[in-house]
């Protein structure tokens, strides 16, 4: 990934970061194949997220495969959207004027080593995902774990034949927090073994911004609002919610291509606090 402006391609075990601390899993982040936008004075930094991918000449079966479960989860993914936003009283297309014609789409293939190789138990640490909903499969090896109300870990185990779907900060932002974020984390598996699964993650267009729903008021008397954390604020724009998470998540891929963002954003020191704006801004 380190050769991607876009952050796409294979990164090897303790690469990306969680919070500051390595995450021990392997992966290839693949999105929808696009050109690369023009980056220069007036260029928003999320332009930056938009290009090719990388993909490895020794396996040319991957990206027919890959973008064959692209095309089929975004279909599945905006059909559950549909149904999110029915269930929030709207119109079902509520949310259609912001994903759009170009949702910003990304497919992890994810392989978490065994705990006999590491002395974390870090697969990957305590986060919500930055879209709308993700969708992830699971093979037989457990070590996926939600945050449960009382703030206790509770497992998600692999169901054969399923996904399990996480809501995304883009839905608590337009929910007001009447939908929260899941927050999740995956536990290093057991010595000897590996864990494997594939994520994906539905966005909304770069340029847009998220709107906050009218709710009928039943459900905007449970609103609980958006979550203020410091350490990850919740941004409206939905390119910058999604550039920073990438440039904390990658700093190796920042310095390498982005140093001047990091720079100008103050971004060595406190990763998220940069992007500290108002969540109704």
């Amino acid at each position: 990934m380190v050769n991607s402006p876009h952050f796409r391609g294979y990164n090897r075990a303790a690469r990306e970061l969680t919070r500051g601390r390595p995450d021990w899993r392997e992966q290839i982040d693949i999105g929808v194949e696009r050109p690369a936008l023009p980056v220069g004075p007036g260029a928003p930094p999320w332009a930056r997220l938009q290009g090719p991918n990388q993909w490895p000449t020794a396996l040319p079966d991957l990206r027919p495969v890959a973008e064959s479960w692209i095309a089929d989860l975004t279909e599945l993914g905006i059909r559950l959207l549909k149904a999110f936003a029915l269930a929030l009283g709207q119109p079902e297309d509520v949310f259609a004027p912001i994903y759009d014609p170009a949702p910003n789409i990304l497919l992890k293939l994810i392989r978490y080593p065994g705990r006999d190789t590491t002395d974390s138990d870090q697969g990957v640490g305590a986060h919500k995902d930055g879209g709308f909903l993700t969708l992830l499969y699971q093979a037989d090896q457990p070590g996926l774990q939600v945050e449960a109300a009382d703030g206790t870990w509770i497992d998600a185990p692999p169901v054969p034949g399923s996904f399990v779907v996480n809501i995304g900060e883009l839905l608590e932002l337009a929910s007001d927090g009447y939908l929260k974020g899941t927050l999740h984390r995956a536990v290093t598996p057991p010595a000897g073994s590996e864990r494997l699964s594939i994520g994906f993650f539905l966005g909304a267009n770069l340029d847009a911004s998220v709107p906050q729903l009218t709710l009928p008021p039943d459900l905007a008397a449970k609103r609980r609002g958006v979550t203020r954390d410091p350490s990850n604020p919740l941004l409206r724009n939905v390119g910058l919610n999604a550039l920073k998470s990438r440039l904390r998540s990658h700093p190796d891929v920042a310095q390498r291509h982005h140093a001047d963002l990091v720079a100008s954003l103050k971004l060595s020191g406190q990763p998220a606090s940069a992007y500290a704006e108002p969540v109704d801004a």
